[in-house]
């Protein structure tokens, strides 16, 4: 049997390796023993082989002991799986030899028995027959009597510290990363060193490391007062901070270190540090064992607190004697060393690691689990003992805590991450950033840091970066207006045009120019972006760069915060005094300023991506496109977002879409991936709301997420579905859209229209929209929504369809179905009427629910989110309830994919042009936009009505006023018209209106919104009345000019006859013998013309530009239609459209309420085509009129039709369920625009002629002439 055991244990021995037998060995020394046995001597152990050792093991131990021994010290050393095969061992062995020791007894006892036995035995065996069947209640003793078995439990499931440690060791540099980053939001203690379970080596992992991010505030006290000074999302990695160790020395300590952490961090309320009486715990962690984790202590700077500042805690896994490496490279690093040891192991400890910590000039605290009091001896103040014996959590935590708080204010060595790095390799650990790829990425990352560093902060951008910069935003600015002509002014559509394409073309060409002289910078940055798909070396270096640019610039973009903060509260208090003092505009140009130099500081990796994007656009535009930069460029962004990287779809400082740039990459994606299906899901949400947060929880996705640095513009990136899914889904990506937050302080015009732009583009774009809301409040985003509805009224060319998911962040669905099914009709009822309210404003007669517009179903397309913490920030770790929310959403987003048909997905290409044609027609939108939702547009709807027949009483006034002059003047009735009269008559009448204006805007129930269109509307008033003015004085000097030389010719008209028949009289009598031809007779009549006309000629007559109509009729429909969609290309190409004709479909709105009951439409179309006919008729009738009273051309006269126009629909349409459209007025406007035009031009030439001096006089030199010709023919004959 001995040699039996003996050969069991060699065998166990001998599948341990050299290190792990040392281990073996050093536990034996230290394992604790049953009494009666004792420890063999070390020096004994030290040269001992396997077979030598399984010998001392059954000399020590005995044959059966000598098994349990050796299990035990497996235990302790993490050999589970060799522990387990003695288990089996021992309880085979154990049950043979029961079955052999009972038989002897049984006989024995059979044997030793007497008769009467034997009878009793008869009579009990017939008894146990008869209750054989019945089931055998156990007595009381044997209840009680409890028998203890070996343990032969097999774990049945993996503990999840070796599921997540698994993954660490397998995974690469990037996923590992993204591992540690997630652990450290959901507060879990990080990998610091871990040891290879293969080779043993140690690894410190500072690059998984360097994405942890953390938010803190400490109290500063100055004096008396205390100042909370802020650390937002910082990069841990950088900062130093003092390190806390925890380490337990020896196996006899039951206590658990990380419930002790776990205390100080969240005073127990959430497991940073996993142990063993954790939920999921199974007491067999298998590749834990030597790991060293780390988690930060983050403030609040609330008075619960447990410390003030930033503090890093560290446990080692398992007994610190047996982890030298790791105990010594703590000891370097940490300000203060927890030891957690029992009393019972220090003689054993003697030798071992305890006289390092106690000849350390660092603070250290010794916990004594077996000690109840430590007396209090005179000792080294930063040596501290503390008996933790009967102390419960709360009165440990708070003991520890009063002592760390004493040691760490003598801690003048905090320690960051990458001071830790550098003392790691002094240890010969590994670390994870000094394999090639990484260094390589960082001395070009490094490069570019060198250059940068050469340039004040708030001139980068412009020296280094300088495409992007004020070029770019003058070239977006010019595109613009390439479409909406905000700034025409007099010039026509088509000239503008091409001096808005001429201007492009010089910014792309001083583009190009900077382009062809390539700074250092930029050439370092497309060096570092060639792509490496072995190693994704690009990668390393724009996450590299992008830490460096960040920690470059955080403390002077920190300063600039804070000053533009304050700056803001003073503005606001000011704002509120409704003060107009100097001290404002002071502040509000300081903070203008400030705004500005924050932008401009503001310098990360979109801004590099951005100016590749600017060259390649330049190029294109500018140079050949066999260029080896221009074709490399897009292919570089397209590698990137292959890999998952997101990439910037609209520039969030400019607000715009580099169209060429976009269609560039995603063509070069298409050739990477082939033709594929792409399912677009968006993202919209008000700023801060957590849509970033949501989409990396969701699809571990990699947008930004801080408060600080929050997403601008749009971003895009690609997500590969799984191939067996691509089949059931029917598409291959998924493109995911994030986009700024829609909430800007201070909002402003230009801030409102950018905002809507965004909404409108991100929810036409995605096959689906996540609408993101914080809480209950919908008020923003339904105004948002609803502009986004009256843009997709307005552009019917685009056939989309946008779906839209709404997701409630921070509230719980209520459980209470009733209460639940109110909530969602409320939703469903301010959606619907919302979009019914922007269809009657659209005339679009075919929309009656918000479902019509935007796919939403209120049962299935509304999410309800708990709180994304648990608790109060920085420490509080995330809600599960989060998780499940997004799981949930998660299913419904695929489930509304598969829906989805095949038509609605596109392919890549065809992606780009949806974002092409989607784009453009924003950019054509000129109206919409500029309000914040349906209730401004009507409002703005009515006040432009109402001004523009206020403003045709004045024009109506003035022409009426010009009609009374031009008869006095052509009467003869007056010779100068004085401007204080015209004036005097024109301001009555301007005050009359005026007194209406003030009346409208003071009484009108909407006046709250009028407020902010008041002074606009008051002074376009007043520069309406001086331009009529000016423009009717002008009328009225040349109309007195023209009669005054009128008059002076009729004067001399008869002294001009005399004159050429003296001239003719002696002309005959001179040339007797000959007759003059015409040609002698012209040259002799231009000559006497030319000797005397001057004297009819005024000196100085008024000088009259001629009035360019065309352009004129431009402006006013450009004005008046302003609100119809496309406007400017129906203007610019007015003349290419057939003759007006009446369709009903497209001139006549009805809602379906009235189809179904109003009159029939028979009659409506009648009155119709009468009405259109009439004022055709009176048009001309007008026209005519005009042209017989030669009063010349006005801009009024286009006024006059549109009002003749808007007097006869409303007419037509009132009392009556149908509506004529703004597209009847609008095609009919231009039809009879175009018809006055020639008119107006006949008769402005008209005017002309009658009232230019030279050019009367020019007209009347031909009947002068005649009138010589004939008289010298009459003379001719009479001689």
């Amino acid at each position: 049997m001995e040699s039996t055991s003996k050969a069991f244990l060699l065998t166990i021995l001998e599948d341990l390796i050299e290190e792990e037998l040392s281990k073996f060995k050093f536990q034996l020394t230290s394992i604790p023993l049953a009494a009666g046995y004792d420890h063999i001597r070390r020096g004994t152990l030290q040269q001992a082989n396997a077979l030598t050792l399984a010998d001392l093991l059954i000399q020590y131990y005995g044959e059966e002991y000598s098994k349990t021994v050796t299990h035990e010290v497996l235990k302790a050393i993490n050999q589970r799986s060799l522990a387990e095969k003695i288990s089996k061992f021992i309880e085979e062995s154990g049950s043979s030899t029961g079955k052999c020791d009972k038989k002897p007894n049984k006989r024995k006892q059979e044997n030793e028995a007497g008769p009467n036995e034997e009878k009793q035995n008869l009579t009990v065996s017939k008894t146990l027959k008869t209750t054989e069947s019945e089931r055998k209640l156990p007595t009381f003793e044997d209840f009680f009597t409890i028998k203890e078995a070996h343990s032969t439990i097999i774990p049945n499931c993996i503990h999840p510290m070796d599921i997540q440690m698994a993954i660490f060791h397998c995974a690469d540099d990037f996923t590992r990363q993204y591992m540690v980053t997630k652990l450290s939001i959901c507060q879990f203690a990080l990998p610091f060193l871990v040891p290879n379970p293969c080779n043993h080596q140690i690894e410190f992992p500072l690059w998984s490391l360097r994405q942890v991010r953390r938010s803190w505030k400490e109290v500063e006290k100055i004096g008396w007062e205390k100042k909370n000074r802020n650390y937002d999302n910082q990069l841990i990695c950088w900062q130093p901070t003092p390190i806390v160790s925890f380490i337990r020395v020896g196996n006899s300590v039951s206590t658990s270190k990380s419930q002790i952490l776990n205390s100080l961090l969240s005073k127990g309320k959430h497991d940073n540090f996993f142990h063993h009486h954790s939920k999921k715990d199974n007491n067999s962690c298998l590749l834990m064992e030597g790991v060293v984790e780390i988690c930060w202590f983050c403030p609040s700077g609330r008075a619960e607190d447990r410390f003030e500042n930033c503090i890093a805690f560290t446990s080692l896994h398992g007994n610190g004697e047996m982890h030298e490496k790791q105990v010594k490279f703590l000891l370097e690093v940490s300000s203060v060393t927890i030891l957690l040891l029992s009393t019972s192991d220090i003689e054993k400890m003697k030798s071992s690691i305890l006289p390092e910590f106690f000849k350390s000039l660092k603070p250290l605290i010794c916990l004594f689990e077996n000690v109840e009091n430590i007396v209090d001896e005179k000792c080294d103040p930063h040596k501290v003992k503390i008996g933790i014996k009967n102390l419960n959590k709360v009165e440990l935590a708070d003991k520890i805590t009063a002592t760390l708080k004493k040691l760490l204010k003598d801690c003048t060595s905090p320690c960051s991450l990458n001071n830790c790095a550098n003392i790691a390799r002094k240890y010969e650990f590994i670390i994870d950033e000094d394999q090639r790829d990484c260094q390589e990425a960082g001395k070009k990352a490094d490069i570019i840091m060198d250059l940068l560093g050469k340039v004040k902060l708030s001139q980068r951008k412009e020296k280094l970066l300088p495409l992007q910069g004020q070029l770019w935003y003058d070239w977006c600015k010019k595109d613009k207006e390439f479409y909406q002509m905000r700034k025409k002014g007099n010039r026509s559509i088509e000239q503008y045009k091409n001096e808005i394409e001429k201007e492009k073309q010089k910014i792309r060409c001083e583009q190009y120019h900077k382009v062809i002289d390539l700074n250092n910078l930029m050439n370092s940055l497309l060096d570092g972006l060639q792509s490496h798909p072995e190693t994704h070396m690009e990668l390393y270096f724009l996450q590299r760069l992008s830490m460096f640019m960040e920690q470059l610039s955080k403390k002077d973009l920190e300063t600039l915060h804070q000053r533009h903060s304050f700056l803001l509260a003073q503005v606001q208090t000011e704002k509120q005094k409704q003060s107009k003092t100097d001290s404002l505009r002071l502040w509000e140009a300081e903070l203008a300023d400030v705004s500005k130099e924050i932008s401009d500081s503001t310098l990360g990796i979109e801004h590099f991506l951005r100016e590749v994007g600017q060259i390649y656009e330049a190029l294109e535009e500018a140079s050949s496109q066999t260029n080896t930069l221009f074709l490399s460029l897009p292919q570089m962004a397209a590698d990137l977002m292959v890999s998952g990287a997101p990439i910037e779809l609209m520039d969030g400082d400019a607000s715009y879409v580099p169209l060429k740039w976009v269609a560039a990459v995603f063509d070069k994606v298409s050739e990477k991936l082939g033709e594929k299906r792409v399912f677009v899901l968006s993202v919209l949400g008000l700023q801060g709301s957590g849509k970033s947060t949501l989409l990396n929880a969701m699809f571990g996705l990699q947008f930004s997420l801080s408060a600080g640095r929050c997403t601008r513009g749009a971003y895009m990136q690609l997500l590969k579905v799984e191939e067996m899914l691509r089949e059931q889904l029917g598409f291959d990506f998924v493109l995911v859209v994030d986009s700024e937050g829609l909430k800007v302080p201070q909002l402003i015009n230009e801030a409102q229209v950018k905002k809507n732009e965004l909404a409108t583009f991100v929810i036409g774009l995605g096959n689906l929209t996540l609408i993101n809301v914080f809480g209950k409040n919908l008020s923003e985003m339904q105004d948002i929504l609803q502009i986004a509805v009256h843009a997709f009224l307005r552009m019917k060319q685009l056939t989309i369809s946008p779906r839209c998911l709404f997701v409630h962040q921070n509230i719980e669905e209520v459980i209470d179905t009733n209460q639940n099914m109110a909530r969602r009709r409320w939703l469903q009822e301010k959606l619907d009427g919302m979009a019914l309210a922007a269809s009657r404003y659209e005339q679009c007669s075919d929309v009656c629910q918000f479902n019509d517009i935007i796919k939403f179903d209120v049962k299935t397309h509304i999410h309800y989110f708990a709180c994304l913490w648990e608790g109060y920030p920085p420490m509080a770790p995330p809600n599960p309830s989060y998780s499940q929310n997004v799981q949930e959403l998660k299913s419904r987003i695929l489930n509304l994919a598969k829906e989805e048909s095949r038509g609605n997905i596109l392919k890549l290409s065809e992606l780009k042009v949806r974002i092409r044609d989607l784009w453009k027609t924003l950019m054509n939108e000129n109206f919409i936009f500029r309000f914040r939702n349906t209730k401004e547009v009507m409002v703005m709807n009515k006040l432009e009505t109402l001004y523009n027949s206020w403003t045709w009483e004045l024009r109506s006034h003035v022409l009426e006023l010009q009609k009374q002059l031009t008869n006095q003047i052509q009467n003869g009735e007056v010779e100068e018209i004085k401007r204080s009269s015209v004036e005097k008559q024109v301001v009555e009448k301007h005050e009359t209106i005026k007194q209406k204006f003030e009346k409208y805007f003071r009484e009108d129930t909407d006046r709250d919104i009028l407020a902010q269109w008041k002074g606009k509307f008051e002074n376009n008033l007043k520069t309406l009345k001086e331009e009529l003015i000016v423009e009717l004085m002008k009328k009225c000097e040349v109309m007195t000019s023209g009669k005054k030389i009128q008059d002076l010719w009729n004067e001399q008209k008869v002294k001009f006859e005399h004159m050429f028949l003296e001239k003719i009289r002696g002309m005959v009598v001179s040339s007797k013998s000959m007759e003059l031809d015409d040609k002698e007779l012209r040259d002799v009549f231009n000559k006497i013309w030319s000797e005397n006309i001057s004297i009819l000629l005024p000196p100085l007559s008024p000088s009259v530009e001629d009035p360019d109509i065309e352009i004129d009729l431009e402006n006013i429909l450009l004005e008046h239609f302003k609100q119809h969609p496309n406007i400017v290309n129906k203007i610019r190409y007015r003349k290419t459209k057939k003759a007006f004709s009446i369709n009903y479909s497209k001139h006549v709105f009805t809602s379906q309420k009235s189809q179904a009951y109003g009159s029939p439409v028979e009659e409506f179309e009648k009155d119709i085509l009468k009405r259109t006919t009439q004022i055709m008729n009176v048009v001309k009738e007008i026209m005519h009129m005009r042209e017989q009273r030669n009063e010349g051309y006005s801009s009024s006269y286009f006024h006059e039709i549109l009002q003749m126009i808007q007097t006869e629909t409303e007419a037509a349409s009132q009392g009556i369920t149908y509506l004529l459209t703004n597209r009847y007025k609008l095609e009919l406007a231009l039809e009879l625009f175009q018809q006055a035009a020639n008119s107006f031009k006949k008769m402005c030439t008209a005017f002309k002629m009658a009232n230019n001096p030279v050019l009367y006089l020019e007209s009347k030199k031909e009947e002068s002439f005649t009138n010589f010709k004939l008289s010298y023919k009459h003379c001719q004959s009479i001689d």
